[in-house]
């Protein structure tokens, strides 16, 4: 008797249907996302993508109003489109976002070298998140 290929089938349709049991899923915004408001309920996951000119020393500055509504859970980098890695590539900077509690919050970030500290930025995003 082969149950190998059973439990194959059973735990392909199980990682199939874990959105329908309630499981996280992570929503993915983008830069788009300027000056909207936006309504998650606790918990549900959120992601942001932003291209960043790392290469030449600029990396996107998170501020949180309200770090008891939202929390950023984690940052990652990777090169854009899959690309490999060039001088004067663009990389694409991922913030990672779990609501905790109802309320709201206002997201700002600001694209800059952080050694130059009286340089603007040389791009801003700001946003609101609700929390339900």
């Amino acid at each position: 008797m082969k149950i190998f290929p059973i439990l194959i089938v059973v735990g392909a349709l199980f990682l199939l249907s874990c959105s329908d049991l309630g499981m996280p899923s992570e929503i993915q915004l983008d830069s788009s996302i300027r000056g909207k408001t936006i309504y998650y309920a606790r918990n549900e996951q959120f992601s942001l993508e932003l291209d960043v000119h790392a290469d030449g020393g600029y990396q996107w500055d998170c501020r949180l109003s309200d770090s008891t509504v939202v929390k950023i859970v984690s940052t990652n980098y990777r090169p854009k489109n899959d690309a490999p890695i060039i001088p004067g590539g663009m990389t694409v900077e991922t913030f990672h976002f779990q609501p905790l509690h109802t309320g709201q919050s206002t997201i700002e970030l600001s694209e800059r070298q952080e050694w130059l500290k009286d340089v603007p930025p040389i791009n801003t995003l700001r946003f609101v998140i609700i929390v339900r």
